[in-house]
Order: C-alpha cells, then structure tokens, then sequence
C-alpha cells in the first residue's frame, strides 16, 4: 500500500489540467500510477480496458450508475478498493451530432488508498477539466476547489472546513494570480482584498463597518 505525505507532491502534467496550473514534485510510484491510469483518452476508442501495464484485468470492473453515467473502478494496489473511479457519458459528438461518442466527466481518485476521495475533476465536452476539487492534506475533507476555463486556472476557492464557507478566493488570468478576497471574520461577506500586477502585489485594502467595501487602501 502506498500512502504520499501530501498532495503537494502531485504534478499537472500527470493529471491533465490546463497551462501553468500546477508543476510540482512526484515522489511516489505508486501515485504516479495512479494519475497516469486517471488521465486516460476522454473519447469511446480508448477506454473499455484500463490502459496501464500495472492494472490486471481481475482488477477492474464496469457498471452503470443511477444517473446512467458508465462507471470504470481501478484497483491498482490490490486492497479490493478503487483507486481511480471515471464515469462517462454517452452523448452527441459536439462536431457532429450524428455521431455518439463516450466522454469523461468526472474522476475520482483516493490517492491514499484511506477510502476517502482525494481529487475530484470533473470534465467537458473537449476533454478540458472545469472543476477540481482537492483535499491537499489528505484528511478526508475536501478543502480547495479550482475553477477551469478552456483548461486554464481562472479561480481558487479556500474552504473554511469547520464553518463549511468559503474562506479565500483567488482569481487568475493565464495563470498569474490577479486578485484575492477573503472573508475574515466568518460573516460571509468579503471584508479583505490583494490586488496583483504580474503576479506582485501592488495594493490592499480592508473593510472595518461590515458593509462590502473598502475602508482602507495600502498600496505596496
């Protein structure tokens, strides 16, 4: 059985996001597998069988679930538990309607074989990812969900686990951050912002009465 220490040790190119998103070390064969094996081909050609070497037939299985989405589980460390679980659909190709072709929508991966769900991605027509939802520290709770546009990184949502709200959120335009907000004090409102240029921050500003906009501006 595998177990990373942390998510962090995940690399985009291994998971198929967009430009810029993501490039950090891998460190974990079995991981590696793991996200190889979750990749795939998002068309009907190529995923009737797991792909990888490392997947013996015995360990893995198809079904249909309630929402008619076609299921794939992997088992890839042999625990009798899915690592890697895709759902497809099948629909009309976007480029010819005539023609039905079986897509990917979403992949489940429990990167620490815990039984919890680690990343969560769900998918377009085109095969680009346009949410990701991430449990960085591998607690079992999800709590950073990116925002995908065209496979590019548009938006990061921070989540306050314990009071179930969204903590921070982080705006990007071709992978440079642009702009923070937060919500400090747990009312659900946006009470403290960054603004960047070039990825450096030039100005913040802070929000003392409570009513959504900046008291104070500090430029930097």
């Amino acid at each position: 059985m595998f177990k990373p220490a942390s998510l962090s040790q995940i690399t985009s190119r291994h998971l198929k996001t967009g430009p810029r998103s993501r490039t950090l070390p891998l460190t974990t064969i079995g991981l590696v597998g793991l996200l190889l094996l979750a990749t795939g081909c998002s068309s009907d050609e190529s995923v009737s069988r797991p792909t990888s070497s490392m997947i013996p037939a015995s360990n893995f299985s198809a079904s249909v679930d309630d929402e008619g989405l076609i299921v794939h589980k992997f088992d890839s460390n042999g625990d009798n538990q899915p690592d890697v679980i895709k759902y497809f659909q099948e629909a009309p190709d976007p480029y010819n309607a005539a023609v039905t072709k079986r897509f990917l929508r979403k992949v489940e991966i429990d990167a620490n074989a815990d039984g919890n769900v680690d990343i969560r991605r769900f998918y377009d027509d085109f095969g680009n990812v346009i949410r990701e939802e991430l449990d960085a520290n591998l607690d079992g709770k999800i709590e950073t969900i990116n925002y995908y546009d065209g496979g590019a990184l548009t938006r990061k949502e921070l989540l306050n686990i314990k009071d179930n709200r969204v903590e921070a959120t982080r705006y990007y335009l071709r992978g440079q951050l642009l702009r923070v907000e937060k919500d400090t004090n747990g009312d659900g409102k946006v009470d403290y912002w960054e603004y960047y240029e070039e990825g450096v921050l030039t100005r913040l500003g802070r929000d003392h009465t409570g009513d959504g906009r900046a008291d104070i501006w500090q430029q930097r």
